[in-house]
């Protein structure tokens, strides 16, 4: 299967879902970030966020502006800082995309619309090392980054912040799993926690550095 535009590698991604918000504030950056408790060198990571619209079908499209996923963008540059991993927003704009690929994102899966973005059905200009889709819906959950992609998807209104879901699918994409007993780490599902461990930055960092390097 060819994923041309967006560079398909082999890095596990999970689906995540969500449950309600109840008005919880996002975790506040650490007095010492685990980069520098580190001494590691910050990473580079290019990335694109897309608006997934339909011109021919408006209902299918998300309701997000630029400026909106521009304003998402920087916040989750501020949390991925704290690992050393420093995101480079680039490219930040709409995309039509035919009808019949925006519907198969009825279940959070992701290849067929990866597929079609492969084969140039539609056209995803500038991309990234890692790509992102805002779209109106995905799947039922609050967003999900296909096996073995380095793209992820967030949906129009998550149960959590818009920030958390998109830095959430990004560490996947960097080699990282779901935490299971801490509701203030990033990589718990369906929360607003934002922290990252030691460990977990060293990870990430290391698949970005893969990433860049074309190793990964």
């Amino acid at each position: 299967m060819r994923f041309l535009l967006l560079s398909a590698l082999v890095i596990l991604a999970a689906a995540c879902s969500g449950v309600d918000n109840n008005g919880a504030e996002p975790a506040g950056p650490s007095e010492t970030s685990p980069v520098e408790a580190a001494g590691a060198e910050p990473v580079a990571l290019p990335i694109s966020l897309y608006i997934v619209v339909s011109e021919s079908d408006p209902q299918l499209s998300s309701s997000r502006s630029v400026a909106e996923v521009e304003a998402i963008g920087a916040r989750v540059t501020e949390i991925w800082a704290e690992a050393g991993v420093v995101i480079e927003i680039g490219f930040v704009g709409q995309i039509d995309v035919p009808p019949e690929v925006i519907q198969t994102l009825a279940t959070p899966d992701g290849r067929a619309f990866l597929q079609a973005a492969g084969d140039r059905r539609f056209a995803v200009p500038e991309p990234g090392a890692i790509v992102g889709f805002y779209t109106r819906n995905a799947g039922g959950v609050n967003g999900f980054a296909p096996f073995g992609q380095r793209a992820f998807f967030v949906t129009d209104e998550p149960s959590v912040f818009d920030e958390r879901v998109s830095s959430h699918e990004i560490g996947h994409i960097l080699g990282l799993h779901h935490e299971l007993g801490d509701s203030g780490r990033l990589m718990f599902s369906g929360t607003n926690g934002m922290e990252l461990t030691s460990e977990e930055a060293t990870v990430a960092r290391y698949a970005a550095e893969g990433i860049m390097a074309g190793a990964r």
